[in-house]
């Protein structure tokens, strides 16, 4: 994840003051790259130990580093290669630029996705799916959509898996949990407040939590055994869910293909024969 996406997505656990020092960054890129710690605490009216605690928080071992990461991700966005679908969309914008922004947007998603994935904690999730006695999937609006596709993933390789998407039968259901099964909550923001709830039963009965949230620490992630992260580009004109959702089935794809291959000539002919049944519903010419 490049220096300027971390801005935008960290800025919901940032301070005031934190805030404030990301605000005057990312509204002046260009002239970062030739100040000081004690020069930029000074314009924005902070100290300077403020300024190399902000870099620091953002993963950098100070600010020289924090401003060389910042200088690589200006480039990359002001590339000939990108320059013309970079800037965010607006109402101005004719359809082919819109289809151009949001065909990058996504690609940029998916790209800071797989860039922050710990490979470790997706396998730890494989191995956790393909043991489950029972695997419930939560998720509301359009993470339920994500959860769906989960769902029907799964029982195409014969996994014992029910997407959950009424609040009432979430409760029942979670309240029966055993450690033998799994819960996989889906929600982008991690502030679902039915899916907390509902997890926070099955955790106490000792089900295996993963949760699929947004990079930024939540309270549905804080809940995890397994908390699996994504990254969606920050957009103005966004009337739903676009780039959260394609990098959710991104990561719901890399896990079926992972399980898949757990068990790859079983599951390849329970993926043919699925094929096959589903062929009797084709209307035929």
């Amino acid at each position: 994840m490049d220096c300027i996406t971390k801005l935008k997505e960290m800025k919901e656990i940032f301070t005031k003051t934190e805030k404030k020092i990301a605000k005057y960054i990312l509204g002046n890129l260009e002239n970062i790259k030739g100040m000081r710690a004690k020069e930029l605490g000074e314009i924005i009216g902070i100290s300077q130990p403020s300024i190399i605690r902000f870099a620091k928080k953002l993963g950098y071992k100070g600010f020289p580093e924090f401003k060389i990461a910042l200088s690589e991700a200006v480039i990359r966005k002001s590339s000939k290669k990108t320059k013309i679908v970079h800037d965010q969309i607006s109402m101005d914008d004719i359809s082919s630029e819109v289809i151009n922004k949001v065909a990058y947007q996504n690609i940029e998603a998916i790209k800071n996705t797989t860039s922050i994935i710990d490979v470790t904690d997706m396998e730890e999730a494989v191995d956790a799916i393909s043991k489950a006695r029972n695997i419930y999937i939560l998720g509301a609006g359009f993470s339920g959509l994500v959860a769906k596709n989960l769902m029907y993933k799964l029982l195409e390789i014969n996994l014992s898996a029910s997407y959950l998407d009424d609040t009432h039968v979430q409760l029942t259901s979670m309240n029966n949990t055993t450690p033998e099964d799994l819960v996989f909550a889906i929600s982008h923001s991690g502030q679902t407040y039915e899916i907390i709830k509902s997890v926070e039963i099955a955790q106490k009965n000792g089900a295996k939590i993963i949760t699929l949230t947004k990079v930024v620490e939540n309270p549905l992630s804080k809940l995890a055994d397994i908390a699996i992260k994504t990254v969606a580009e920050n957009v103005n004109f966004r009337l739903t869910a676009i780039s959260s959702t394609i990098t959710q089935l991104t990561v719901i794809d890399a896990i079926f293909i992972l399980l898949s291959k757990i068990n790859y000539e079983k599951n390849l002919s329970l993926a043919k024969k699925n094929t096959k049944t589903v062929k009797i519903l084709k209307i035929k010419k």
